[in-house]
């Protein structure tokens, strides 16, 4: 199994810094509303479709789907994936009622915006399909080695974050906060992973999260979640997996 990344690797708190001092930034700097302008309007050159397709890839049921081709060569990223979910869920759940802030379709009005999917008016702070794409971009990174995946991971959970300013349902700052809280349930989880790793390692809990990394991947088939566009893309997506699923399956170590 390849080493994963020390805990006194940037990877741990290069991203969440990063993303606070954003934050602070766009905050200070009174640029939330133009940023959201900005990166709203990039579908009109690029088409509905890639945004429809990358803003779902932070629905939980595709987070838990992805983890799939983990389950034979790095059980332990899936197991350290699912204790991340935990402090994942309780970042949006919590802030979310507290903060109750009005998403860019309450404020700017849904004519002034591009929207793409259903139109959401409430509860903006922070982006669960950030934290979710975060939380397992951050489970990944820290649990690999080559930084060149690392990389490559992190850019699209930033793409999924960026996704959802492009789709029209939230602002940057909600997706600071979801890289934020999503990269910080991801050390915990990966932390946790590590120091369990005997009750992680047992054959009944890892048979247990492979299959509902399986069941979730089934779903894909008959997802809904409001993204008509990306529906073929779920499809395809389910199929990929699942072939992948049965090779590892069948492979002989």
């Amino acid at each position: 199994m390849a080493e994963s990344a020390g805990y006194r690797s940037p990877w741990y708190w290069g991203p969440p810094s990063a993303a606070l001092l954003l934050a602070a930034a766009v905050a200070l700097s009174g640029s939330n509303v133009a940023l959201f302008h900005w990166f709203n309007a990039w579908p009109a050159w690029s088409g509905n479709a890639l945004w429809a397709d990358l803003t779902v890839l932070g629905d939980t049921v595709f987070v838990f789907a992805l983890l799939l081709p983990w389950w034979r060569r790095r059980p332990d990223i899936v197991y350290a994936a699912f204790l991340a979910a935990v402090p994942a869920t309780l970042w949006v759940d919590v802030l979310k009622p507290l903060v109750d802030s009005p998403r860019p379709a309450a404020v700017l009005g849904a004519s002034a915006i591009h929207v793409i999917g259903p139109v959401l008016t409430a509860r903006s702070f922070p982006s669960g399909h950030t934290t979710a794409i975060f939380t397992l971009a951050g489970v990944v990174a820290l649990s690999l080695t080559r930084s060149r995946w690392r990389w490559v991971v992190l850019g699209l959970a930033a793409l999924v974050g960026i996704a959802r300013c492009a789709v029209g349902a939230h602002w940057p700052l909600d997706v600071l906060g979801g890289a934020f809280g999503g990269w910080l349930s991801a050390w915990a989880g990966v932390v946790l992973a590590r120091r369990w790793h005997a009750a992680g390692a047992r054959r009944g809990l890892r048979a247990t999260l492979t299959v509902l990394c399986l069941v979730a991947c089934l779903s894909l088939f008959g997802f809904d979640g409001g993204y008509a566009l990306a529906q073929w893309w779920a499809r395809g997506l389910a199929v990929g997996l699942l072939l992948f699923f049965v090779v590892e399956l069948l492979r002989r170590d």
